[in-house]
């Protein structure tokens, strides 16, 4: 009965699921966009090596506020340290436009160098790494601040504060352009607890990554109240459809229930079919997603749960969409069945 009902109305059913698709797309590209903001810091830190970072006191973390250190104090905080500068700047490109960049200075083969996957790691000042979200290739020639950098190598996922990508220069190129001196630096990298360290405050990488999420949690619950709306529409558009089927079939159904059908075989039925019209939308969303996912200017990686919880989630928005539906059908009185044509 509920597939040749879905068969006879199948126009209808492509359309509706067609619909309900396009609405679960964008949860599934609004859930991967969730998952790399909360993401993103961690996996830059992490790329970063460091397992604690040496600021100023009173900096909540070196990408959301300015750290300046006496570039000596490198000394106290012991051996195995890595200074290192982290500002906002802007970079030129070839194409003549322009991008926000974390400039990220480092000394050459010491803790806070990136990982490289195209291209070689700079070697010394002029030269330069870039996250590969910049658009550019090894070879160019970016301008950042009053000098150019030859772009010697890539690195990835190497962005923070929803997409700014790391730049990364050699310390003394830093230093000049943050603070026309070599004698202050941002913080200092270790891999190790340094201890107490006067006029300094040690944060391990979770509490550097968890800061640099402070500016974007706002951005993140908007996000997920439209979500929730989402997953509201969704459920309207089901449940409307159910109850129109009910509606066009009452007659239908008060005759089977005249001759003896049970009321729960019925609207089981019903169920059934707002559920294979949501886990069909779902499906036909994650593919969607996946074609739609590398069109986004800023990174969205749905991960890899959101294929089962979408799906599962939608069953049961189906379910109970189809409630309204079921209510009708429980309501219908079997005496409906004898009333004649315009009844």
């Amino acid at each position: 009965m509920t597939f040749r009902d879905l068969q006879h109305r199948a126009r209808r059913v492509v359309v509706v699921t067609v619909l309900v698709g396009l609405v679960l797309t964008l949860l599934f590209l609004m859930t991967g966009l969730v998952h790399q903001l909360n993401t993103e810091p961690h996996r830059a830190v992490e790329g970063i090596g460091a397992a604690r970072w040496v600021v100023a006191d009173g900096v909540s973390g070196p990408f959301t506020s300015v750290s300046v250190l006496p570039a000596d104090l490198r000394d106290d905080v012991g051996e195995g340290s890595s200074p290192v500068v982290v500002s906002r700047g802007t970079a030129f490109l070839p194409d003549g436009s322009d991008s926000e960049i974390i400039v990220f200075g480092h000394l050459a083969g010491e803790l806070g160098s990136p990982e490289v996957v195209d291209g070689v790691a700079a070697s010394g000042p002029g030269e330069v790494v870039v996250d590969e979200s910049l658009g550019v290739a090894v070879g160019d020639v970016v301008e950042v601040g009053r000098a150019d950098h030859q772009v010697v190598g890539l690195s990835r996922d190497t962005t923070v504060l929803a997409g700014l990508p790391f730049v990364f220069l050699d310390l003394a190129d830093a230093q000049q352009l943050s603070f026309d001196t070599d004698q202050v630096v941002s913080a200092f990298l270790t891999t190790a607890d340094p201890g107490p360290v006067d006029g300094a405050t040690v944060l391990t990488a979770q509490e550097v990554g968890d800061d640099a999420l402070g500016p974007l949690e706002s951005a993140v619950a908007s996000i997920d109240l439209i979500r929730a709306l989402l997953w509201t529409v969704a459920a309207i558009v089901v449940g409307a459809v159910v109850y129109l089927s009910a509606l066009e079939r009452e007659r239908d159904f008060a005759i089977m229930k005249a001759v003896g059908a049970g009321a729960r075989p019925l609207m089981g039925g019903l169920a059934l079919q707002s559920i294979l019209v949501a886990v069909l939308a779902a499906a036909l969303a994650a593919v969607v997603a996946t074609l739609v996912e590398p069109v986004f200017p800023l990174a969205v990686r749905v991960p890899d749960y959101a294929y089962v919880q979408v799906p599962l989630v939608a069953a049961v928005v189906g379910l109970l969409a189809a409630l309204v539906g079921i209510r009708r059908v429980n309501g219908i009185d079997p005496a409906a069945a004898f009333a004649g044509a315009g009844a």
